[in-house]
Parts: structure tokens; sequence; C-alpha cells
């Protein structure tokens, strides 16, 4: 072998061993640094009092958090029992006779249902329709049928279906389909996200 092979293959290994480190260390840096920023974001969220700002400078680190999740959970302990369901319906009640608040707290209110409510089916299944332009494909969420007062483009029923955006697949389009522009597929809404996530890079096996 050459000098100038050796040298090759030497830099071909260090390059190989560069990127396996690379590609191995990405997606952990990036989520701990995801969950690391929304732990900051939660621990100061209320203040340096109630995150011990009498007991140090700045607070203690995670006292914030804490107290925030244990906010949350006496607030939802309160919510299930009688009293605090009463008293739930009467603050409710009085927001919707709020024209500016009306609007924005029902929205709210829906939006956080159906993403964390019991019923697990606000994405009922996952589909094909044709976008951006007839004959290219892109995957959506069938998310419900639409009510009578959506008009009916020869005489049939629309379907609302949720098209993401890739990587990002919290935003994108509302957009109507009759049933049958809708291909079926086999997949889940889960499995679905991740190909959306790494762009196509990861699909699902059969066993997923």
């Amino acid at each position: 072998m050459t000098p100038k092979s050796t040298k090759t293959s030497a830099w071909a290994r260090i390059r190989t061993h560069f990127l396996t480190g690379l590609l191995v260390l990405a997606p952990v840096v990036v989520t701990a640094y995801v969950i690391w920023r929304l732990f900051i974001f939660v621990d100061h969220l209320l203040g340096t009092t109630l995150r011990g700002g009498y007991l140090r400078p700045g607070g203690v680190p995670g006292l914030g958090f804490v107290t925030v999740l244990v906010i949350i959970f006496i607030v939802g302990a309160f919510a299930n029992n009688f009293l605090g369901r009463a008293l739930g319906r009467g603050l409710e009640s009085m927001l919707l006779r709020v024209p500016v608040f009306r609007s924005l707290y029902s929205t709210l209110k829906q939006v956080g249902e159906a993403l964390l409510g019991e019923k697990g089916d606000t994405f009922q299944r996952v589909v094909l329709v044709e976008y951006p332009t007839p004959g290219r494909y892109s995957l959506a969420f069938v998310t419900a049928s639409v009510a009578d007062v959506m008009p009916r483009p020869a005489g049939k029923s629309l379907v609302a279906v949720f098209l993401p955006t890739v990587p990002n697949p919290t935003t994108g389009f509302l957009l109507f389909y009759p049933e049958d522009a809708l291909i079926a597929t086999s997949l889940r809404p889960e499995q679905a996200i991740r190909m959306l996530v790494s762009a196509g890079v990861v699909t699902p096996s059969r066993t997923d």
C-alpha cells in the first residue's frame, strides 16, 4: 500500500468515526437541550418568591418546577370532586358571559380536551391526500366529519383533514376533502408523526 493510499484510508476512517459520533450525539444533545429549556421555563414560571427567593438570591433551582407540578396536581384533584366541579361550572359560566374571553376560552377548552382528554381519538386515522398537486400525495390526519353548516360540493359531505408540516407536525393546514378522495393507510398516528418529524428517514416496520 502506498503512503498516499494509507493516508486516504486513515482520513476515511476519521471521517466515518466523526460522522458516526455526530449521528449518535446529535439526537441526544438536542433532546436534552429541549428538556432543559422546558425545565427552566417551568421553573421560572412563578417568579422568584415561589421559587425560594427567600432562601437564597435567585431562588432554589428546581423548586419552582416542583411547585408548578404540585399546583397542577392540587387543581386537578380539586376539580375532580363535587365542589370543584360546581365552582368550575360557575367560573366557566362567568367567562362565557364576557364577549372578549368567550370565544378564546371556548376554543382553548376544546383544543385542550381534544389533545389532553381521555378519548385519545383526536387523530382518528392516517390517510394520504393529493397535495399540493394531483398525482403527489401527503400524509394527513382525519380529525372529524364536518357538520352540515359547511357547503356540500357535488352533494358530498366533507371530512376535516389536518395536513402537518415537516419536520414540525404541530403546525399545518386545515383542509376539507370528500371521503372518497382520501386514501386509507395502515399507519397509526404515532408512526406517521415519527415519519414527519424525521422527514421520511424513519419509516415504520411491520413490528412497530
